[in-house]
This record gives structure tokens, C-alpha cells and sequence, in this order.
């Protein structure tokens, strides 16, 4: 009996030892709910502006009341984010809103929670590629405000990683493990080809100039993003970044937590909107087979899809069979196939047109049967992700012909 409940202690111990920051938390968690509201604000706003927490001193107290107790008390205690990672994300929120005053408020308390001055400055450079330069150089006037009101020397150490020959290939480097090529496959139809000008702008500028600095890694840039997002409202663009962040690390709690942090800032409709986006991306596609890597043909496609090819070409079984995904709203061009297709549907909604014809919707269990020569697109329904798997007819000779992407009109 004794050895039993020693080993129990054992593992107690170990699971203790294992665990430090669970058990902090969980302390805290545990800590903060025996706690009014009140003294959980209190201690909150002692902490980050080194003041007492007095909101009858104000001129409006009722409103400084509600406000303070609303942000500190309530929304403080929501997610797994520390207090420095909350202020980066208000510090974002106010740049993107050009709440000037009470950005000065939060850059002081951001400070005071450990961060640099040098973390400050490309926590709003982050804003410049998705709000403008003119607001980001507002916003940094009021930084550097802060700065010299604190003896803080200027101008800071120079941040930059990149030079005007490595710009493009750095930033591609951190773009495309992330986001593919799906923003230059977006505009690939605009005239004169100046969509793969913006396009290759966007590697050079946000991924070459910003995402290369130092002092952020890219796992905190991409969160700050969700924030710049959330206050705006872009859902469009919000939906692409939600992935990026899960691709890079952060957990969808700390996504949610940091839509819930910007709800203070930019209110409830478009903390929530973000929130029901993000609770889309829970619904993972459910299929049979593993959704592969991003799809290498994608230049011939809209939207991002990706391919797990399940038997490759070749002299002995002389077939040709894949597993494709379809992001929500992706499809291919339109194209042929000199040996004809058959496409068996495994999950999602989907949809498939031959030119000429009414668009058809697809379903689990779904088979087309395509054939040869006919010119024809499939891929995902607007709000819904897609799968299939593809078999290619008639090896070896069976060759594809891509032809022109399918208009959003003609999708619709």
C-alpha cells in the first residue's frame, strides 16, 4: 500500500515538474474567478499604467467606469495571451483606427509590460501594408512622441534584413510556404498583365520589406495580422490569414482570444463576423484520403487547391489518380482532356460545367464522366470546400489543354 501511494506521489510530482506553465495558468485562471471584476481591473491597470485605478477622477466617470471595467476585468481574462501580447494586439487595433490619443495610452503601456521600443516600432510598421503609409506614419509620430517624452534615443537601430537584389527571393521565401502563389493565380486576368506586378509588389513589400525585419518573429507577425484584419472587417482577406496562422503555429484559441481582444476597440459586429469566420475553419473538410501539398498545377486554377497524387503514371499500372482539395470558391480553368477524365466526389460541395452547358452541383458519391476533348471546369461550391478524386483515361495518351480561367460571373 505504502509503495502504491508513493508512486502516486512520484507522478504527481513529475506531472508538476513537467507542467510549470499549465499550472501557472491555470492558478491565475483559478485565482482571477474568485475575483470580482473590479479587482481583477484594478490589477490589471496598475499593472500597465503604473497608476492608480481611480475612474472617478475622470470628467465622464460613468463611461470610464464601464469602459475600464469591460476591458481590464472581463475582456483581460478571456484566452491565453498574456498582457504584452494584449497590448501589442491594442496597440494594432488603435494604429489601424487611427485612435491617436488612446494609442499614446497603450504604446506607454506596452512598454510597461516588457516590450522594446524596437518591438513597438514594427508592431505598427506591420500596419503600413494593409492600412497605408499615411496612417502608419501617424501612428509612428505618436510612437516616437512616447519615445522622446521617455529619453528614448532616435532614430532606433535599423531593422532591415534585406537589400534591393534579395528583397523579391527572401520575401517569396516566406510567402509561399504560407500562401502559395495564390494572390498572382488571383489576378492573373487583369490587363496588360499588371496583376503580376501587384502581384510580385506584394513579395517584394509586405514579405521582402516588413515580414524580413527583425525584432518580430513571423509566428507574432501573422497574429497581428488577425488583429489588423479584425478591426477592419476584410473577412476576404481575414479567411486567407486564419490559415496562415495555423500554418505557422498559432492555435485557433489564440486567434480567438485575440478577435475577442480587438472587440473593445473596433465592437462587437466586427469582432464576431471574425469569430464565425474563424468557426468555419474549425469545420475541417472530412475525406478519406490526406489533402496533399499545394497543388503545383495552381497557376491553371483559382484560389488555392492542393494534390496528393495516390498512384503516379508509369509503365506497369499505366494510370494516373490524385486526391484534389478545393479551398472554398477555388476551381480550375477551363481545359480538355485529349483521353478524357472521371472524377469521383469524397466530401464538400462542389460544382462542374461543360462549356455550353448549366453548371452542375457535385456531392459526396457523386461520378462524372467526362469526355474526351470536352472543354469543361470543376471545383469547390462558393462556401463550401471540395474534394475529388481525379482519374486520367486512356494513358498515355491522354494530354490536358488549360485554356482561360473561368470569370466570376460565369462561377456564380
Amino acid at each position: 500500500m505504502f509503495k502504491k501511494l508513493f508512486s502516486i506521489l512520484i507522478l504527481l510530482f513529475l506531472f508538476q515538474f513537467n507542467y510549470p506553465e499549465a499550472n501557472a495558468a491555470e492558478r491565475k485562471s483559478t485565482a482571477m474567478n474568485k475575483q470580482t471584476r473590479e479587482a481583477i481591473c484594478k490589477t490589471n491597470y496598475e499593472a500597465l499604467f503604473k497608476t492608480t485605478w481611480n475612474p472617478n477622477l475622470s470628467s465622464d466617470p460613468e463611461m470610464i467606469n464601464i469602459l475600464q471595467k469591460y476591458i481590464f476585468g472581463e475582456i483581460f481574462t478571456i484566452g491565453n495571451l498574456d498582457n504584452k501580447t494584449r497590448e501589442m494586439i491594442t496597440v494594432t487595433s488603435l494604429t489601424v483606427q487611427q485612435t491617436l490619443p488612446q494609442l499614446k495610452a497603450h504604446i506607454n503601456a506596452l512598454l510597461n509590460t516588457g516590450a522594446t521600443p524596437l518591438e513597438v516600432r514594427e508592431i505598427i510598421y506591420q500596419c503600413a501594408p494593409f492600412i497605408g503609409f499615411p496612417k502608419t506614419l501617424n501612428a509612428i509620430e505618436i510612437m516616437n512622441q512616447v519615445f522622446i517624452e521617455k529619453g528614448i534615443n532616435l532614430p532606433l537601430e535599423n531593422a532591415a534584413t534585406t537589400d534591393e537584389k534579395n528583397r523579391y527571393h527572401l520575401g517569396k521565401n516566406i510567402q509561399k510556404p504560407i500562401y502559395g502563389d495564390e494572390i498572382e493565380q488571383a489576378l492573373n486576368s487583369v490587363p496588360n498583365e499588371m496583376g503580376k506586378d501587384v502581384s510580385k509588389l506584394l513579395t517584394e513589400v509586405c514579405f521582402g520589406d516588413f515580414y524580413t525585419r527583425k525584432f518580430l518573429d513571423i509566428k507574432t507577425r501573422e497574429l497581428l495580422v488577425i488583429a489588423i484584419l479584425t478591426t477592419t472587417g476584410n473577412t476576404d482577406t481575414l479567411k486567407k490569414h486564419i490559415q496562415g496562422n495555423l500554418k505557422v503555429g498559432n492555435s485557433k484559441e489564440t486567434i480567438a482570444a485575440t478577435m475577442i481582444q480587438c472587440m473593445p476597440y473596433t465592437g462587437f459586429p466586427n469582432a464576431i463576423k471574425a469569430l464565425k469566420i474563424l468557426q468555419e475553419e474549425n469545420e475541417e473538410l472530412a475525406q478519406p484520403f490526406e489533402k496533399g501539398e499545394i497543388n503545383p498545377y495552381n497557376k491553371f486554377f483559382t484560389g488555392t487547391t492542393h494534390l496528393n497524387m495516390l498512384v503516379e503514371k508509369d509503365e506497369i499500372w499505366n494510370s494516373s489518380i490524385g486526391n484534389v482539395t478545393f479551398d472554398k470558391g477555388s476551381r480550375t480553368n477551363w481545359h480538355k482532356h485529349s483521353g478524357g477524365q472521371i472524377l469521383l466526389v469524397t466530401a464538400g460541395e462542389g460544382r462542374y460545367q461543360e462549356k455550353g452547358k448549366p453548371i452542375q452541383i457535385l456531392k459526396q458519391g457523386d461520378v462524372v464522366k467526362i469526355p474526351i476533348n470536352v472543354v469543361h471546369w470543376h471545383g469547390a461550391a462558393p462556401n463550401s470546400d471540395f474534394a475529388h478524386i481525379s482519374i486520367e483515361t486512356n494513358i498515355p495518351n491522354n494530354q490536358n489543354t488549360w485554356l482561360e480561367p473561368v470569370k466570376d460571373c460565369e462561377y456564380k
